[in-house]
């Protein structure tokens, strides 16, 4: 059995309020706070977040995906050195660096790449193109939707 910690986790700024889906799993073989690191930056390269938003604090982020305080401490502090986000004693941490142009375009490629190998494979599959096109399209409404709520 795999277990996986999901949160929504509401991030505020003003009055600005960004939604971000952290998807911890204990038995991938990734250690936890890299998967941390490695979803903020997504994050930040698809501009979920932005200069400016706070992280959730430590604690409230380990109870809420149920794993150790130090576990998003380490999380936290590799972001920091890398320059992604700062620590500011009494006011929280918060994001500080603008999204790299250069993976922001590596990583709009690599999502291409998926969307081409999920259209083929449900081409391969024999799902009927237009019944395939609609769930796209229901997909996106939702999606854009959900965005438009949170800016």
């Amino acid at each position: 059995m795999i277990s996986f910690a999901y949160k929504y986790t509401i991030l505020v700024t003003g009055e600005r309020h960004v939604a971000i889906w952290l998807n911890v799993n204990i038995h991938s073989g990734i250690p936890i706070y890299i998967q941390i690191v490695e979803q903020v930056q997504h994050a930040l390269d698809v501009g979920v977040l932005q200069p400016g938003d706070y992280l959730p604090p430590v604690r409230e982020l380990a109870s809420e995906l149920t794993i150790a305080p130090n576990t998003i401490v380490k999380a936290y502090n590799e972001l920091q050195h890398m320059g992604l986000i700062e620590s500011r004693p009494g006011r929280g941490t918060i994001v500080t660096a603008q999204a790299n142009a250069l993976r922001h375009e590596k990583r709009v490629e690599a999502l291409y790449e998926r969307l081409h190998a999920v259209v083929h494979d449900a081409a391969n599959m024999g799902i009927d193109g237009q019944e395939f096109l609609a769930a796209v399209q229901r997909e996106i409404g939702s999606a854009f939707d959900k965005r438009r709520e949170l800016t």
